[in-house]
């Protein structure tokens, strides 16, 4: 029997500033729920793959400091320079790295660790 990786779930504390960050933001696309229904949960996503899973929850149940969410946009300066615009902090802008991406990182508005990358010509 093959294993695979269905998606990622995240606690979060509100689903509005979370749909703000990872669709409005970031470009994912959601695929189910709103919290707008009531049920507290949505599924974003995008591209051909990876899910996360969103539910809010209290604040007791949020957070992870050793989970990194990383999202392969198509264009990493375009996406750094709108997302500063809009006062989002990063650590550092965006640089290649040595594994072929080009890569910087900020903090969703719940604290999780998130890259946004794009490859490199010639990269993965």
């Amino acid at each position: 029997m093959a294993a695979f990786l269905s998606h990622l779930f995240l606690h979060v504390s509100s689903l509005a500033r979370t749909w703000a960050f990872y669709v409005d933001g970031l470009g994912l696309e959601l695929l189910a729920g709103s919290g707008e229904d009531g049920s507290g949960y949505m599924r974003l996503g995008g591209g051909d793959g990876f899910t996360i899973g969103v539910e809010e929850r209290p604040a007791y149940e949020i957070g992870a400091p050793g989970v990194e969410i990383v999202v392969r946009v198509d264009d990493i300066d375009a996406t750094y320079n709108r997302l500063r615009a809009a006062d989002v902090r990063f650590e550092a802008p965006p640089a290649d790295q040595e594994w072929g991406m080009r890569q910087a990182w900020l903090r969703d508005p719940d604290g999780y660790r998130v890259s946004i990358s794009s490859p490199i010509a010639g990269g993965p």
